[in-house]
């Protein structure tokens, strides 16, 4: 930390009315140490960070004099310029990019997925970093409050179980997602929230979407060698051909 910590630290206490001794009892400290804070000749621990600007009312990024908007804007070019460089199949250069980034925004959400993606697509050359991706993983669920994220990981987590062989850990992995009746393109588009054109264009899009989760399923009874002829009954080879063959084209149509 610099000296903007003691300069937002005693900021914030007198905007709060608090007293050096006040501050010092809450926190379990002795007004020592918050005078020493103050004056940058010492530092809080890193564990107390949240409970001070709690007290405070204020975020961490605040007490660090952290500007937000730069800060988002900072993380969003790093992410733009990782998305290409995914795209490109270049992800050792993502990585590179990405553990840097973390080295100054360590735990943020976004750009630890982003390491864990890019990871995944290295572990031809090196298989540790499949499970180097399975902890940040499973750390970005302990971190992040937002749903989208928090599902994107659990799919992700479920797929880089099975790869590393851990079929048990995946199976618990998949049932922590949500049923599909909970999903926002099921419920949007029977809600009655949405009317006319829009209502037709969300519906054809969710068509859409659900006919090629259908013929994925569809397409393991094609093949006997997944499934025997008595596993697969009622269905058969057969008829799940047709089936395949009959969304492909209401897909096609609309």
């Amino acid at each position: 930390m610099d000296n903007t910590f003691s300069v937002q630290f005693k900021h914030n206490r007198k905007k709060r009315g608090f007293s050096q001794e006040q501050v010092a009892e809450l926190l379990c400290v002795t007004p020592q140490a918050v005078s020493k804070w103050e004056t940058g000749t010492s530092y809080p621990d890193l564990s107390l960070l949240p409970i001070i600007a709690n007290l405070f009312g204020c975020s961490v990024d605040c007490l660090l004099g952290i500007n937000l908007s730069e800060k988002n804007d900072t993380i969003n070019s790093i992410l733009e310029e990782c998305k290409s460089l995914t795209e490109n199949g270049q992800y050792s250069d993502a990585v590179s990019i990405l553990r840097g980034a973390l080295v100054k925004y360590p735990s943020e959400p976004e750009l630890m997925y982003q390491l864990a993606w890019n990871l995944t697509g290295t572990i031809n050359e090196n298989r540790e970093n499949l499970y180097e991706a399975i902890r940040i993983y499973e750390k970005i669920l302990l971190l992040t409050d937002d749903p989208e994220l928090y599902s994107r990981v659990l799919r992700d987590l479920m797929y880089r179980y099975y790869t590393a062989g851990d079929t048990e850990a995946a199976k618990n992995i998949a049932n922590r997602l949500l049923p599909f009746e909970l999903c926002r393109e099921y419920n949007l588009g029977r809600s009655n929230l949405l009317n006319g054109k829009e209502l037709a264009e969300y519906l054809v899009k969710c068509i859409k979407m659900y006919g090629q989760a259908m013929k994925e399923c569809f397409e393991y009874f094609v093949n006997t060698i997944i499934l025997s002829n008595k596993e697969m009954a009622p269905l058969s080879p057969e008829s799940s051909q047709r089936a395949i063959q009959t969304i492909n084209e209401i897909i096609n149509s609309i």
